[in-house]
Order: structure tokens, then sequence, then C-alpha cells
């Protein structure tokens, strides 16, 4: 009976979310964040909290600044259009916030804002896509983790952000796709400054591993702001 209990549990959760989010989520908006404070509170509006955060120099400045992911408390409906098909999901919202710390003033400073960057966790039955940020050595990377409800495959991202001319660009990916069952992977290591794709094909038990190197053609840089998770980098993978 125990058994019973535990497993109704996510769905009996699922269900109570899901009636409380369609009344909630036809007022939904995403929030109109203060361009400075004196702390990362200052930052967060009614009804969010903060998910994640993290802080390290991002503009070469030697102040620490700071990375927020913040989420809606309460569960909302949304309306999703992707590939021509319009359908309704139930979602807490998240937005990405870079802080920037200004020395003239001692404040933090907006210095940009992702209302689609970081992916939701939708589907109570599966692990949450999103991962970890982290600041080091000036590079921005957040992390991305893909665990389906069928079969063997699954995959992470992570991407690598540098800030440079008042944007954060792409500088690097790292994507690697692993099948539970036979232990074979496929390891993607995009670096979009050499314009180069190093490729590992292998197995955790085997010791022959397979490497290629691939010349790419991106001749327009992404940005923080242009890049969407559907982006098609080589025939056959999607970032």
């Amino acid at each position: 009976m125990g058994v019973v209990c535990n497993l109704m549990r996510p769905f009996l959760t699922f269900i109570l979310l899901l009636n409380g989010g369609l009344l909630f989520g036809q007022n939904f908006a995403y929030p109109s964040i203060k361009q400075k404070g004196f702390s990362i509170k200052d930052f967060v509006p009614p009804g969010w909290t903060i998910l994640d955060s993290a802080m390290g120099d991002l503009n070469n400045d030697k102040q620490l600044d700071v990375i927020l992911i913040l989420q809606h408390i309460d569960s909302v409906s949304l309306v999703n259009n992707e590939d021509d098909i319009t359908d309704t999901v139930l979602t807490q919202p998240r937005v990405l916030l870079i802080l920037f710390k200004n020395t003239s003033d001692n404040l933090f400073h907006l210095s940009e804002q992702s209302n689609t960057f970081i992916l939701t966790h939708d589907d109570p039955f599966s692990d949450d896509p999103y991962q970890s940020t982290t600041i080091s050595k000036g590079i921005l990377q957040i992390s991305f983790y893909w665990y389906p409800n069928s079969g063997n495959w699954f995959n992470s991202t992570v991407y690598k952000f540098r800030y440079r001319e008042n944007n954060f660009f792409l500088i690097g990916v790292v994507y690697e796709e692993r099948n539970k069952a036979t232990h074979d992977y496929n390891n993607y290591s995009y670096n979009f400054l050499t314009k180069k794709r190093i490729l590992i094909i292998g197995n955790d038990y085997k010791k022959n591993k397979k490497t290629e190197i691939k010349s790419l053609d991106t001749k327009i840089p992404k940005t923080l702001k242009t890049l969407e998770h559907t982006w098609e980098v080589e025939n056959g993978v999607d970032l």
C-alpha cells in the first residue's frame, strides 16, 4: 500500500498544480526588473524566488558580478507555439538575470535579462533539464540535461559565453549523447573562436575511441540574446 501511495503522490501533485495553474495563467506576464539595486534581493520581484545563482567577474573589472535564475512561485498555463503546433503547457516560468557590480556607485546594474533561455521543469515525471550556472575565469557556463521518458539515449549540453562589446557571445558548447543500455557516447566539443569541432565516439567500458575534427562554418556569432535551443549547429546535431 505504501508503494502505491508513493507512486500516486507525484501524479496528485501534478493534478493540483494543473488546476491552480489554469486559473492563474491568464494574467501572467514576465516581470519588469529594476535597473539597479544595492543587493540581489532588489532584483527579485513579488511572486518570484531565486532558483539558482552564481558570482564571478564577467567584464574584467575586478568586481564580483551576479547571475540570478528566478522562478515563478506559482505554476501558470501558457500557450506554446513550436513546430507549427499550438498547445498549452503548465509551467513555472524562469528568468535569467545578469547583474554587473559598478564601482562608481557600488550598486548592481542589470546588464541582461532572458525570459526564454533557462528551460523550465514542466514534466513532473522527468528530471529538471536545468542543471547549473557557473562563472570561471570570466566565462559564463550554463548546463542542461535531457532524459527522455522513453528510449535509452539522453544528452547534456554546456553553453559557454564571454562578455565583450556589450554582448554575451557564445564561444563554445560541449554536447554529449549517452546510451544508458550500451554505454556508448558521442561527445561534441564546439569552439566558435577557432571554428573547430572535435567529436569523440566511444564506450565507457572500451578503451578504443574514435576522434573526428571538423571545421565549422559559423559566419554570424551567436549571443545569449539570439541563441535558441533548436539551433542546428551541424547536420543532425541540435543544440
